[in-house]
């Protein structure tokens, strides 16, 4: 029996990813609706999430296609010390689709 030939199963998945977004965790969940809320700081992540590493959990959904803007904000520590940190969010694009995934599932308010 012959092969057929077929498209590599990754562009596949690309363009399923594109059109659908997803969670796997319930880390990934929580940073996902409280992104949907508001901005929040790593530090914030961090307690959202439950765990000590806010940024990986943030890496984990981009990688599984959610776009989460990082901008660098200045700030003074108390020691005085100029410095800059991180507070995420979620695009609008992903804020709709966010949306319109829960609606499907008959969640009307988050």
């Amino acid at each position: 029996m012959e092969k057929k030939d077929t498209a590599p199963a990754r562009a596949a998945s690309q363009s399923w990813q594109q059109k659908f977004i997803k969670f796997t965790t319930a880390r990934q969940y929580r940073v996902v609706i409280a992104l949907y809320q508001r901005p929040h700081s790593r530090e914030e992540i961090d307690r959202v999430s439950g765990s000590s590493n806010g940024p990986e959990v943030v890496r984990q959904l981009r990688e599984q296609g959610w776009d989460i803007p990082c901008q660098l904000v200045a700030h003074t520590d108390r020691d005085g010390l100029k410095g800059k940190h991180g507070v995420y969010s979620l695009s609008s694009n992903d804020r709709l689709k966010l949306r319109e995934l829960l609606a499907g599932k008959g969640v009307t308010h988050v």
